[in-house]
């Protein structure tokens, strides 16, 4: 991909094997292998510049610094004498930066980036698109963790060059994936009669994610098992949350399926999964596209180590099952506020995004919705979530608990005779369970089918770490509450699961993990009453009594006539247990009156 201005001075090729020619095509590229990555590090960094620190620390991480600073000397002479009369007029040099002067240089990978490009590889081209600084290894571990991201990037970026091509399952009916409207399969269907999908779920009309084609690359060897596992988990998830219905288009054991087609008719969404497989490592990307105008909407990617996927092992992947189903639940609530639509209006991941909020008004709003959603089309999830809001108006103290535990036992009885192999389900029940009932052992047997069920689902995880926080055993609680802030990094409730950490952290002692962990949920919501009571406690256990006074404030306004009296009163189950006397110990030093 040569350079069309004539102010250029030589071509550096970075897809496929590094290769570097001058303006009349001539080779220059350097024969050491680390000269070769300096010159691929340089053409890829912002504006052609790294400085000399940074590059001796990707190339030569383990010598000490005067040999990695020699050994930098050597290789920019090596380049400059591959580059013959031209390196004067590219390479940029002084005692603190190294530089190319990307106008006097084409860079191919920098070429897919330019706006006044006219074309951009096509899908069949990415299949076997060559993988940058293909057959680079200079052994070191800085730079082999710096390849690997930006193979992650550019991999993306080759993805998003792809932002309009054809994801829209109403245009894909050429291809036979679909019929036409009306058109029944059979032998002179444009499908031959042999149907490739299938909505697995009923859903809500419009409210529909098409599941395309996957695209594998590499060889799989003994990890060929991946795309099935990562799609299973990906579609549970997707079918979990209630509302939507999922259009397999991946699947050709659905072929001879005969069903009417009018669900694809409004499909808002489509994603897609790539593998892409190398000797020692598996990487997968999910993006999600919007098939109305097919933009691109959000990609997000993980790496697997191959001895862990040959071996079944998939939780490095979870994280991204996540990411990918909270901006799917942004879109969805975008939508059903901005809907005029009454039903679609009332959307139940609005009803739980509302709920998050914690405010007073934000409960009794999203409890009238959940009430109308199951009015209009009860399940399992919505019985399951109202349940689970009940939780909040008793450890907030908003309700009268009787009457609140008393519709929390009716609603989660529903909840699993409609559904009760739904991890969600599973978890927000064995919540209520323990919680609000104290029966531990039923409850966790809960937790553990949900986890069983779902090892993605975030909740499962984090209502579990509450109940041994509930039971006494808090270290443990803060184990598993740590994975699941892991997995909820990028969830718009990861300031929940923050606040389990910080639970069972004050609990355990553990006052320095409390406080950070405290201090990140409180940026996103300063009000959260239960978030102030136990921070207030670790910042007085740890001896900062200005700190926890400061915030005791704070919870005073948001929760006038909390005392220690009024905690014991609400007989929450961590009372009972040690971590509980310390929690006290902690709210009396900070100065919270005893009644």
């Amino acid at each position: 991909m040569a350079g069309d201005d004539a102010s250029t001075l030589c071509n550096i090729y970075l897809f496929g094997a590094l290769a570097v020619t001058d303006a009349g095509g001539a080779t220059c590229t350097p024969k050491a292998q680390k000269s070769r990555a300096l010159v691929a590090m340089l053409a890829l960094a912002p504006r052609g510049a790294r400085s000399r620190i940074w590059l001796r620390d990707k190339l030569w991480s383990d010598r000490g610094e005067e040999q990695a600073a020699a050994s930098l000397r050597q290789a920019l002479v090596d380049v400059r004498k591959s580059l013959g009369t031209i390196a004067d007029s590219i390479i940029i040099s002084d005692n603190h930066t190294i530089s190319l002067d990307l106008n006097r240089v084409s860079v191919d990978a920098l070429q897919l980036l330019d706006p006044s490009r006219q074309s951009v590889p096509s899908e069949a081209e990415l299949e076997s698109w060559p993988e940058l600084l293909e057959g680079l290894d200079i052994g070191d571990p800085e730079f082999e963790e710096w390849l690997m991201l930006e193979r992650q990037v550019w991999q993306g970026r080759l993805e998003s060059a792809l932002g309009q091509r054809d994801v829209s399952p109403k245009d894909r009916r050429s291809n036979g994936l679909i019929p036409t409207h009306g058109q029944k399969p059979g032998p002179d269907s444009s499908d031959g009669g042999n149907r490739k999908s299938l909505p697995l779920n009923g859903g809500r009309t419009g409210w529909s994610v098409a599941l395309l084609p996957p695209s594998i690359s590499g060889d799989a060897f003994e990890a060929e098992s991946l795309p099935d596992m990562f799609a299973e988990l990906l579609v549970r998830s997707l079918l979990e949350g209630g509302e939507l219905a999922v259009c397999d288009l991946s699947r050709p054991d659905l072929s001879k399926t005969q069903e009417p087609d009018a669900a694809f008719e409004s499909v808002a969404l489509a994603m897609q999964v790539r593998y892409r497989f190398s000797a020692h490592q598996a990487y997968i990307s999910v993006s999600v596209h919007r098939t109305a105008d097919r933009s691109l909407l959000w990609m997000g990617g993980a790496t697997l180590e191959r001895r862990a996927v040959e071996a079944g092992e998939t939780s490095a992947a979870h994280q991204l099952i996540n990411e990918a189903m909270d901006e799917l639940r942004k879109y969805f609530i975008a939508r059903s506020e901005q809907t005029d639509d009454a039903v679609e209006a009332e959307s139940l991941y609005a009803a739980v995004n509302a709920m998050f909020r914690l405010s007073r008004n934000d409960l009794v709003m999203s409890e009238a919705s959940l009430r109308r959603i199951i009015a209009q089309r009860p399940s399992s999830q919505a019985y399951a979530w109202l349940a689970f809001l009940m939780t909040f108006q008793v450890g907030q103290r908003f309700s009268d608990s009787a009457v609140a535990i008393e519709q929390a036992q009716h609603y989660a009885r529903k909840a699993l005779e409609l559904d009760s192999s739904n991890s969600v389900t599973l978890a927000l029940v064995g919540h209520v369970h323990s919680f609000l009932f104290g029966e531990y052992d039923y409850a966790s047997g809960l937790f553990e089918r949900a986890i069983r069920a779902n090892p993605t689902q975030v909740l499962g995880w984090d209502l579990y770490s509450m109940l041994h926080a509930y039971a006494g055993q808090p270290d443990k609680g803060l184990s598993l509450a740590n994975w699941a802030r892991h997995l909820g990094a990028y969830s718009p409730y990861r300031y929940y699961f923050d606040t389990s950490r910080l639970i069972n952290a004050t609990l355990a002692g553990n006052h320095r993990v409390a406080v950070e962990a405290g201090e990140q949920a409180l940026r996103e919501r300063p009000d959260f009453n239960s978030l102030l009571r136990y921070l207030v406690a670790s910042h007085a256990q740890l001896g900062d009594v200005r700190a926890a006074r400061t915030l005791l404030d704070r919870l005073n306004v948001v929760e006038p006539n909390f005392s220690i009296s009024s905690l014991i009163d609400a007989r929450y189950p961590i009372m009972r247990t040690e971590g509980g006397a310390n929690l006290i110990s902690g709210l009396i030093k900070a100065g919270v009156k005893k009644t």
